[in-house]
């Protein structure tokens, strides 16, 4: 497979943050940047479902009690 040099723009707190991250998990981030893409291939989109941030913990477990009694047929 032949590689290519890709530019990207990124703010710089927020590409810091991520080397940091990914360096604490042993790579860099062109290679956490290529599971992305891998992964967004494989799936055929976004390797995670998108949603709106949520700062209340309780929200989210509320929410996804919820939706899991709507996947289960309890609610209707």
């Amino acid at each position: 497979m032949s590689k290519v040099s890709t530019n990207i723009t990124l703010d710089n707190d927020l590409k810091q943050k991520a080397k940091s991250l990914y360096s604490s998990l042993g790579m860099d981030l062109t290679t956490a940047i290529t599971i992305f893409l891998t992964q967004s291939i494989r799936e055929r989109g976004m390797p995670f479902k998108p949603t709106l941030c949520v700062s209340d913990p309780e929200t989210v477990i509320e929410k996804n009690n919820s939706q899991s009694e709507q996947n289960n047929g309890s609610v209707r």
